[in-house]
């Protein structure tokens, strides 16, 4: 090969890499080939709906807890009809509070009047409520729970009278006959537990404090599902502020015992803070090893009771009529 063969080959390399160098890195659509149908990759990207959660009534399951709630209550009324004889006749006992507050006998009355009034804010904020027949289902089982606590506890400890200017119906001197024991019953029952109809003359009732179990109730049936925005913020301390009174009426006009009143808070708090948590976590629904709170001794009741609600109750509200009424008033407008 000669020399001059060599270097014309170096030439047209170098002419060669010079055209591709100045290639533009850009070409057109023209220029470029278009790609082979097999080298395509398809992706497919599901379209994600938000579908809106069913909250169904269950009407059958409301009315099961109510009859829950009557037998709670039934358990409390037998309870105290059975301890009226078991109160012994002693002082009352020592008590930070009471023996450092004046005597006020209208102060129980206030605070039956005040208990009326927190039931009614209560009732309102449930009845407007889109999804009321949950809460009153809700609500019927928390009671339920707290009566037959209530009735345990009122029962296995009786304390003396801690308002010596109450007037009790006179004791037994003999065994309680039934008939006795049911003529007890219904008098509580038709007095509702309150002493300002004067049908609550039954004493021992003491741990733990009805009244305050009911203020704290009403108290956080409101809380729970009224509206959390500026607008209902008195809406909320007006509850609050007659939970508080409503105890402290109640305090001084020697009712209940400060214990009474503490023991109530405890009890009726956890009991509703544990059903909500419980209500508003899914898996807390499922039984396994991941789920200690299913050893509770009315979980499955709870199941039973909220297996179809699907997940914590949106506040929404409207009125308690019938669709076809809703629908006539809104095309109205």
């Amino acid at each position: 090969m000669s020399y001059g063969a060599v270097e014309g080959g170096r030439r047209r390399s170098t002419d060669m890499l010079d055209s591709n160098s100045r290639t533009p890195l850009l070409a057109s659509s023209s220029e470029i080939p278009p790609p082979s149908s097999s080298s395509d990759v398809k992706i497919d990207i599901p379209l994600t709906q938000e579908q809106e959660l069913i909250f169904p009534n269950e009407p059958v399951k409301t009315a099961l807890s109510f009859l829950f709630l009557i037998f709670g209550f039934l358990v409390t009324t037998f309870s105290l009809a059975l301890t009226h004889d078991r109160v012994p006749d002693y002082n009352p006992l020592p008590d930070i509070v009471l023996d450092n507050t004046t005597y006020h006998q209208w102060g129980l009355k206030a605070s039956e009047i005040i208990i009326i009034i927190s039931i009614v804010l209560a009732f309102f904020t449930v009845i407007v409520h889109t999804h009321r027949m949950i809460i009153i289902r809700r609500v019927f089982l928390i009671l339920g729970l707290l009566y037959m606590y209530r009735g345990l506890t009122m029962f296995v400890t009786v304390l003396p009278i801690s308002d010596k200017n109450y007037e009790c119906a006179p004791k037994l001197n003999h065994s309680i006959t039934f008939l006795e024991l049911i003529s007890r019953v219904v008098t509580i029952v038709s007095g509702g537990g309150l002493s300002m109809n004067g049908k609550q003359i039954y004493c021992g009732d003491f741990i733990f404090s009805g009244h305050t179990m009911v203020l704290m109730m009403a108290f956080f049936v409101v809380r729970e599902y009224s509206p959390r925005t500026k607008r209902f913020l008195v809406f909320h301390l007006l509850s609050f502020v007659l939970s508080v009174t409503g105890v402290a009426m109640l305090l001084v006009s020697r009712g209940h015992y400060s214990i009474d009143c503490l023991v109530a808070y405890w009890v009726t708090s956890r009991v509703w803070w544990t059903y909500h948590t419980l209500a508003n976590n899914s898996n807390l629904k499922l039984s396994g090893s991941h789920n200690h709170m299913d050893n509770i001794w009315w979980w499955y009741l709870f199941r039973y009771a909220e297996t179809n609600v699907p997940d914590q109750l949106p506040r929404r509200y409207s009125l308690p009529l019938p669709s076809g009424v809703i629908e006539g008033a809104r095309r109205t407008r």
